[in-house]
């Protein structure tokens, strides 16, 4: 099989790296990543593999369960069942943080709710100066997470991750008033609400749902984030169109200032709106 010169330095350089990292079968570990990733080398077997892909498809499993992987912004982030899957709809985030924040230079940002770290590690794509923590508690969860960040500091993309318990306050005392942002796109379908199969069926419960109206966990956060925030530190939750005016109503009786809800039309679609509440902690 003859590959372009770029491809060949590629797979030159592949070898070199799976040698010197002591790979015990480089060449067929090769094989299979050029297979997977460069040139599907048994037709046959690719359209059987498609195949039962569509199949899995129309039985709702979600499309990153299905293919293990996620394009989040341009970052490709490896993902698999028992994972909350991000959706394009977080990128309004990180956008917020490009155009619109005050977010100093070297500041400390907390991703709360990390999951597979998208959120986080977008951020420290954006703004490679500021000191990004994702925080994770889920088993599952914490070593993609863990995998991601590993995995895009071959890109210079650099986050740290913490294994904390939202519930175990004393997990973040190290970070008491030295935070200038904290984000996070925490779980916020009431309980009783009936959703999409891909998200009701096939993601973790606790990744999707948190109480009555599903704002527990952003409860808990907008307390949590008067502790961690410095003067001047920015909280920004992802959250549903419909939840904004009881959102922004937990931001100031938290005593926070500069409140407002945003939704972003250009990446919000019909599995709902991209919607987000920043504020600022004054005083």
């Amino acid at each position: 099989m003859s590959f372009s010169l770029k491809d060949q330095a590629a797979i030159d350089k592949a070898r070199e790296l799976l040698s010197e990292a002591g790979i015990w079968d480089v060449e067929t570990d090769l094989d299979c990543l050029i297979d997977r990733y460069l040139e599907r080398r048994c037709k046959d077997r690719a359209r059987d593999e498609f195949m039962l892909a569509v199949h899995e498809r129309c039985n709702r499993i979600p499309l990153g369960h299905i293919v293990g992987a996620v394009d989040f912004d341009g970052l490709p982030l490896t993902i698999g069942t028992g994972i909350f899957i991000p959706r394009p709809h977080s990128q309004i985030i990180h956008k917020w943080l490009e155009n619109e924040s005050q977010v100093p230079q070297g500041a400390t940002v907390l991703d709360l709710c990390s999951g597979s770290g998208a959120i986080g590690l977008a951020i420290a794509k954006y703004r490679p100066d500021l000191k990004v923590t994702c925080v994770e508690y889920d088993d599952v969860a914490f070593q993609y997470l863990t995998r991601n960040i590993n995995r895009l500091a071959n890109w210079a993309i650099k986050a740290e991750a913490l294994k904390a318990d939202l519930w175990d306050w004393q997990a973040f005392s190290h970070f008491n008033e030295s935070v200038g942002l904290i984000v996070a796109n925490p779980p916020y379908v009431p309980e009783q609400q009936t959703i999409l199969p891909e998200w009701e069926e096939h993601h973790p419960y606790t990744s999707v749902y948190s109480g009555n109206d599903g704002l527990d966990l952003t409860r808990l956060i907008i307390k949590q984030a008067r502790q961690l925030l410095q003067l001047n530190g920015w909280l920004v939750i992802e959250h549903g169109e419909s939840q904004g005016e009881r959102v922004r109503a937990l931001f100031s009786d938290a005593g926070f200032s500069l409140i407002r809800t945003i939704i972003d039309e250009d990446i919000s679609d019909k599995t709902g709106s991209s919607v987000i509440t920043v504020g600022c902690k004054l005083i």
